[in-house]
């Protein structure tokens, strides 16, 4: 009786053991991703990389512009998405100019650029004295009003 139930203990931490996925895999899979992300953006020094579950997330920022960036990737290296933070400064032109028309009077704060296999598009904080606009822009300039909050006076 006493065999048996080492017998069992035995097969059940066995098993248990087995079923653990191994710490060099993911060791190995984040070198990978490294060494992806510094061929891509080989100027870019103060990096972080995250481990997501079945996703990595590599975030730097960059001092000069007072942006900062989140590389989105699967376990094969493959670049699923991109996310950068910035300011009025580093929007692109085109879209500036087209805020600017629609949007006189307003300033614009941040813009989050979002880009995947299918979208790119911007969401961008505008302020007036007595509002906060969150607007949706795509690459072709057309807008939309997300949210709209009143300032506190």
């Amino acid at each position: 009786m006493k065999k048996l139930i080492l017998l069992c203990l035995t097969a059940v931490f066995s098993t248990g053991i087995f079923a653990i996925p191994s710490p060099a895999s993911s060791t190995d899979e984040s070198a990978k991703i490294l060494k992806l992300f510094h061929h891509n953006f080989p100027e870019v020094t103060n990096h972080s990389i995250y481990n997501l579950g079945d996703l990595y997330m590599v975030y730097f920022k960059n001092e000069k512009n007072n942006s900062s960036c989140r590389v989105y990737y699967d376990p094969k290296g493959n670049i699923l998405q991109t996310i950068r933070y910035y300011s009025r400064n580093e929007l692109c032109p085109f879209i500036r100019a087209k805020v600017d028309e629609r949007f006189n009077g307003k300033t614009i704060l941040n813009v989050t650029d979002l880009t995947n296999d299918n979208e790119h598009y911007y969401q961008i904080i505008l302020q007036d004295s007595k509002s906060l606009f969150i607007v949706h822009a795509d690459d072709n300039g057309n807008m939309e009003i997300e949210k709209k909050y009143k300032r506190a006076s």
